[in-house]
C-alpha cells in the first residue's frame, strides 16, 4: 500500500514539473530598493485655489537583476501598490500616478492612476493592482529604471495642511519564460 501511495505522490509530483510552461516567475519587493525616507513624502500646505501640474512625491532609479535579459524573456509584469494620504486639516482629491522609465529617459510609461479622496481624519487608503504593458515587461529586463509617482489632477475643497503620502507595498509578479535563441 505505501508503495502505491509513494508511486501516485511521484507521478504527481512529475506532473506538476510540466506545469506552467516552464516560467520563472519571481516576485520583487521593489519598496525594499527604497530607503526608509523615500517610503513617505510630505507636502506642509497645499492652497484651496489649486494645484497646477504635478506635485512630485518621488523620482528615484532602481537598480534590478544584472543580466535577467541575457538568461530569460519577461513575459509580463503585474505591481502592486499600497499606502496612504493623510492631511491635518483640509480636504480634497487626486491622482496617485506612477511611472516607469529607462534611466534618463524623456519618455516615462503611465503604470498606475489611482484616484485618492482625503479629508482631515479620514485617511485615503492606495491599494491597486495592475498587469503592466509589455514596455512594462520590456523596462524590468534593464539593470536599472526609473520611478516616477505624482500626484495629479489635485482638486483641493480646503486648504490642506501637512499632506503625507506614505508607502507600505510595492510589489512586482515578474514572469518570465526561455528566451528563443
Amino acid at each position: 500500500m505505501r508503495t502505491r501511495a509513494f508511486i501516485v505522490i511521484a507521478v504527481a509530483a512529475l506532473a506538476l514539473a510540466g506545469c506552467g510552461d516552464r516560467n520563472l516567475v519571481l516576485k520583487v519587493d521593489v519598496l525594499s530598493y527604497l530607503e526608509a525616507s523615500q517610503r513617505t513624502y510630505n507636502v506642509e500646505t497645499v492652497p484651496a485655489v489649486g494645484v497646477e501640474g504635478e506635485i512630485p512625491v518621488l523620482d528615484i532609479p532602481i537598480s534590478l537583476i544584472d543580466g535577467l535579459d541575457e538568461a530569460a524573456e519577461v513575459k509580463s509584469v503585474t505591481l502592486s501598490l499600497g499606502g496612504g494620504v493623510t492631511v491635518a486639516s483640509g480636504a480634497g482629491s487626486a491622482h496617485l500616478k506612477l511611472y516607469l522609465s529607462e534611466v534618463g529617459a524623456p519618455s516615462r510609461a503611465l503604470v498606475m492612476d489611482v484616484p485618492v479622496t482625503f479629508a482631515e481624519g479620514v485617511p485615503a487608503v492606495i491599494d491597486a493592482t495592475t498587469a503592466g504593458s509589455q514596455e512594462v515587461a520590456r523596462l524590468f529586463t534593464q539593470k536599472n529604471l526609473q520611478l516616477k509617482v505624482v500626484l495629479d489632477q489635485v482638486n483641493i475643497t480646503s486648504t490642506v495642511t501637512d499632506m503625507t503620502v506614505t508607502f507600505t507595498k510595492l510589489d512586482a509578479i515578474v514572469v518570465a519564460g526561455r528566451k528563443a535563441f
